[in-house]
């Protein structure tokens, strides 16, 4: 078993990286809140493998820190920084993004010479054991939850159901009478460390994260907020997330100046689909608010809202990137995944119906967002009873789909003399004008 020694401040990162480094590189981890706290470490003799830092806590350097303790020690031992420092020695792997997951564990894997392979040959009991401390950041378990059988070794007692609600004071009672591990059945541990990691990563405040993991957290919450809104519907738990959600959505929209920085960001953290298409939609929706004459802060919330919403029940990309009734038949989707991708517009709207403090109208115009009044199925025409908005963000969503597509190669007059094309009516002309004086 090998050892990373981790220099993190925030008790959720630090769970986070605990969590996922033990699950998917079996290694054990030693947490230090600061670089100033490791020198006992190096001082003793501990075994050390790898050691993952910030690049700054607080005010103090700590890759550099970290560094020079490695160089005084004589030992070689590998160094991940998560962020921005000045180090340069080859030795030294500099990650964005403490939250890009794949990237986190593909750099530790080579770092600790632990191939995909070898953690594929690995001997996972049945029983897999989860400490117990990750069951306080939780209201529920996605899977059953076990606890061992103290009077009968290697028999295992179903604790908690999926999916149901437990006290939070059962936990702390585990943790009073010294219970250290909990345990998941062997082929659940990947789909719950995935919800952990999500949770966790919820509970963050974004002034501990930079620019790039801001959009991980963000496309995290995203995804955590489906899975509950499908399970638990509008309840202050989602509502709460939601509007958090929706805030680091805005937010980054006003951010970026040109949404080329924004495209190449999103491209660079490798973010899904169904993520980069709200981003980029309320990126669209915002600026196109600034720029239309009966736009305002009202009308710009209003379609930020639409613009987080409207896709919130799809769950996959694959399912988010059909807009259209041929790509629909031609998608070879199970029959559950078409008729939720045929109505998910319909069922979003029904949704949020229900949530607290939504703006006057959004749930009509997002049953409406794919042109059809009831909101089941994809228009090919469209009728001159649309309203303004509805007319906007249909048009904002065909140019988002477009720059998404694009990529690297994105031609932007190319794609709204396309558009013109499609929508030769005044009403949709006029929109595509203001379009075009959307910032690259």
């Amino acid at each position: 078993m090998n050892t990373t020694l981790l220099v993190e401040n925030n008790q959720e990162l630090e769970s986070f990286y605990s969590l996922n480094l033990q699950t998917w590189v079996g290694t054990t981890i030693i947490p230090k809140k600061e670089a100033k706290f490791c020198s006992k470490v190096f001082e003793d003799g501990s075994q050390i493998d790898l050691i993952i830092t910030k690049a700054r806590i607080g005010l103090e350097k700590s890759a550099e820190a970290v560094f020079e303790m490695i160089q005084k020690s004589g030992r070689n031992i590998p160094l991940i920084v998560v962020g921005k420092s000045t180090l340069t020695d080859e030795s030294v792997i500099h990650l964005q993004s403490g939250l890009d997951i794949k990237t986190l564990i593909q750099a530790a894997g080579k770092a600790l010479n632990v191939t995909a392979q070898n953690m594929a040959q690995l001997q996972i009991p049945e029983y897999f054991a989860i400490p117990i401390n990750y069951f306080l950041s939780l209201k529920r378990s996605v899977t059953d939850v076990y606890e061992e059988d103290i009077d009968q070794a290697g028999s295992y007692i179903k604790k908690m159901d999926e999916f149901h609600d437990f006290e939070p004071s059962l936990i702390k009672t585990y943790i009073q009478k010294g219970v250290a591990s909990l345990y998941v059945k062997k082929h659940d541990r990947l789909y719950f460390v995935t919800n952990v990691t999500q949770e966790l990563v919820a509970k963050i405040e974004m002034s501990e994260l930079n620019d790039d993991e801001q959009l991980s957290a963000a496309e995290m919450g995203q995804k955590l907020l489906t899975a509950k809104l499908t399970r638990i519907g509008i309840t202050e738990e989602t509502t709460k997330l939601a509007n958090k959600q929706l805030k680091m959505m805005s937010h980054t929209a006003k951010k970026y100046p040109k949404m080329g920085k924004l495209l190449g960001r999103l491209m660079r953290n490798q973010a899904g689909y169904l993520f980069k298409h709200s981003q980029i939609l309320t990126y669209v929706c915002s600026n196109l608010m600034d720029n239309i004459d009966w736009g305002n802060e009202e009308q710009k919330k209003k379609i930020s809202f639409i613009a987080f919403f409207h896709d919130i029940l799809l769950e996959n990309d694959e399912q988010a990137q059909i807009h259209t009734e041929k790509q629909l038949k031609e998608s070879g989707l199970d029959a559950a995944s078409i008729e939720l991708v045929n109505s998910h517009a319909q069922k979003a709207a029904e949704l949020l119906v229900k949530y607290p403090g939504a703006p006057m109208g959004a749930d009509a115009i997002i049953r409406q967002h794919h042109g059809i009044p009831h909101g089941i199925g994809f228009a090919t025409t469209y009728g001159g009873n649309l309203s303004p908005m509805i007319i906007v963000f249909i048009l904002a969503e065909e140019l988002t789909d477009n720059i998404i597509r694009s990529g690297k190669e994105l031609k932007m007059k190319k794609i709204l003399l396309s558009m013109r094309k499609k929508y030769p009516t005044q009403r949709f002309q006029k929109i595509i004008d203001i379009m075009e004086t959307i910032s690259i």
